[in-house]
């Protein structure tokens, strides 16, 4: 897989299509290397001016040069690329939550990471919103690892009505984190807006695709998942937010090390 340059203004300018072609090439690279432009624009059922401008925006010259650093990347990876099965299985499964993961990896930006560890090496009050359902699962996770890691000043908080309460009543020497699997919940946005408003940095994990929370935030990770619903219910995967959350933990862990980073 490329490692693509995903910084937080790369990913702002790419338009709806372009994600989607950023996440057909994340799915199957091996392919692409291979394709000609109008292939990919067959198979995506984007136009060839969508792709045009996606390698553009990534820097590239041009839809040839894209594909060379395709085939640079896959030649220099010693981790052979996954390729979906085209019928429902389990292993179809497995391996669409493996490339979700492996595609988050390359998401995780070193000033990101940096950023986020200065915040937890601080004794600054962390507080950790948990709005309930699936997120709550995540958020317990993260405070588990943060007492684990040794890290004091983590507050939780579990209701609209507190959460707005106790944000209005913070400043800039606290810090708020929170998870979205859409990056659009409305309490959510409204706490994050709250914070901004009391210049509260807030730390968030959202998707890859351009968001509301992502925007708002002052240190974003974002993941690569399908959004999912069934009849209404919203069931994406959350694999990708516990392997983020891992990875900024164990990055932690290793600044307090003596002569670790940071």
């Amino acid at each position: 897989m490329i490692i693509l340059n995903l910084d937080n203004s790369t990913i702002k300018n790419l338009s709806t299509n372009e994600l989607a072609v950023l996440r057909y090439v994340y799915d199957h690279t091996s392919e692409v290397s291979n394709m000609s432009i109008q292939e990919l624009a067959k198979k995506i059922s984007y136009s060839t001016s969508t792709i045009l401008r996606f390698c553009k925006k990534l820097g590239f010259s041009g839809f040839s040069e894209f594909k060379y650093a395709l085939r640079s990347e896959i030649q220099k990876s010693d981790v052979p690329k996954i390729s979906l099965p085209n019928k429902r299985s389990s292993k179809m499964i497995i391996n669409s939550l493996c490339s979700d993961i492996e595609a988050t990896s390359h998401l995780l930006m070193e000033g990101r990471l940096d950023a986020a560890i200065r915040y937890l090496n601080s004794d600054i009050p962390i507080y950790l919103w948990s709005p309930g359902g699936l997120t709550s699962v995540l958020i317990d996770y993260l405070e588990m690892l943060l007492f684990a890691s040794g890290r004091q000043n983590v507050h939780k908080i579990e209701t609209p009505k507190t959460a707005n309460h106790v944000i209005s009543n913070l400043g800039p020497d606290n810090i708020l984190f929170v998870i979205s699997s859409t990056g659009a919940y409305a309490p959510t946005v409204k706490l994050v807006k709250l914070a901004n408003m009391n210049h509260i940095p807030v730390i968030s994990i959202t998707p890859y695709t351009n968001n509301t929370i992502a925007n708002l935030s002052s240190v974003n990770f974002c993941f690569f998942a399908n959004q999912r619903e069934n009849n209404g219910a919203e069931y994406t995967s959350r694999l990708p937010i516990f392997y983020t959350i891992s990875m900024i933990i164990k990055c932690y862990l290793k600044s307090k090390e003596p002569g670790g980073p940071l």
